[in-house]
């Protein structure tokens, strides 16, 4: 299986696509399969550049924009997830920082293998990405649902690589109820009729719709039609399925509580409050297995806060990162 990469102009500030990016770029568009439907341009961000990162596990389609401290935005794991779930937010940071998005492998833009990643192998696909774009810099990583806990074994593993940890919801899916926040929705386990399910019925907007307005955000009027368009057109791209579907029989495996003790990296918890299906406990719970954490419940946000309420991430954001890049300027 290999995916189709979106054809789309990028307007830089000082940055842009090299020529030798562009070409590769072109090459593997041209030696991919036929997607079911264009991503939107909405995916990204016009100011940043798109590029692609190889791994021994795939490759990744990532943007960047801005210089300094790496500052890498990684997505969660639900149906229709690609890095636009934080598009909302990382452009506020590109200023200071050098601001990384990559859609995970599986996911969005990236490559799309028939045999879905395990936690083991995000983490070996993500500790080769970070050596690929930002060599001898350790990144702070901002991490939400699910990825969290792989976020959480890439700084057990690989503390060379990670300078400091912010959580959003960093979740376990421990029940259904969490995962129908998700969109993971099980189909069948009859082989193929999982997959006839998910192209017909869970992939289309109007089920991500409902999906959204349901369970996943706390005011069904902040749903935006964009939203809806991206996280279908992202859901529906060739083998976009294997990696949902992977993980409605896997994602009780994604767990970083036995490495905890081993994460010597500071890590910040975001909370959100209007999260019915995600006790408050969770977040303790964390926060007292965890050498070096703190902890901000945020009021107003839902389990899909960096696409409902970007404007309150932002903020929070700001405050925790101010804090450390005064501790990082020289005196």
């Amino acid at each position: 299986m290999s995916p189709i990469w979106k054809r789309k102009p990028v307007v830089g500030v000082g940055i842009g696509v090299g020529i030798l990016g562009a070409f590769a770029l072109a090459l593997r568009h041209r030696s991919r399969h036929s997607d079911r439907g264009r991503i939107p341009d909405e995916i990204s961000p016009a100011i940043f550049a798109t590029r692609v990162a190889n791994t021994s596990l795939g490759d990744f389609v990532y943007h960047v924009c801005g210089s300094g401290m790496p500052l890498v935005f990684l997505h969660g794991m639900f149906l229709g997830a690609s890095s636009y779930e934080w598009s909302k937010v990382y452009t506020r940071f590109a200023m200071d920082r050098e601001v990384i998005a990559p859609d995970l492998i599986g996911y969005g833009e990236s490559e799309r293998p028939s045999t879905p990643l395990d936690p083991d192998e995000h983490v070996q696909s993500l500790a080769e990405f970070l050596r690929s774009v930002c060599p001898h810099r350790p990144a702070i990583l901002v991490a939400s649902g699910l990825t969290s806990q792989v976020a959480l074994l890439l700084a057990a593993k690989h503390p060379e690589l990670i300078a400091r940890l912010i959580l959003f919801l960093p979740t376990r899916l421990q029940d259904s109820s969490q995962a129908q926040t998700m969109g993971l929705v099980s189909g069948s386990m009859i082989p193929g009729v999982g997959r006839f399910i998910y192209h017909r019925h869970t992939s289309r907007p109007p089920f991500i719709r409902a999906w959204l307005s349901r369970t996943g955000y706390s005011n069904p009027e902040n749903l935006a039609q964009e939203t809806v368009e991206v996280l279908a057109s992202s859901s529906q791209q060739y083998g976009a399925e294997h990696a949902i579907l992977g993980l409605l029989k896997n994602r009780k495996k994604y767990a970083a509580s036995h490495r905890l003790s081993d994460i010597m990296a500071p890590a910040h918890i975001l909370w959100p409050a209007r999260a019915p299906a995600f006790p408050l406990s969770e977040a303790t719970t964390l926060v007292r297995q965890l050498p070096k954490t703190s902890l901000e419940v945020l009021n107003d946000c839902s389990a899909f806060a960096p696409m409902e309420t970007p404007g309150i991430l932002v903020r929070s954001l700001t405050h925790w990162l101010d804090g450390d890049l005064a501790e990082n300027l020289p005196a």
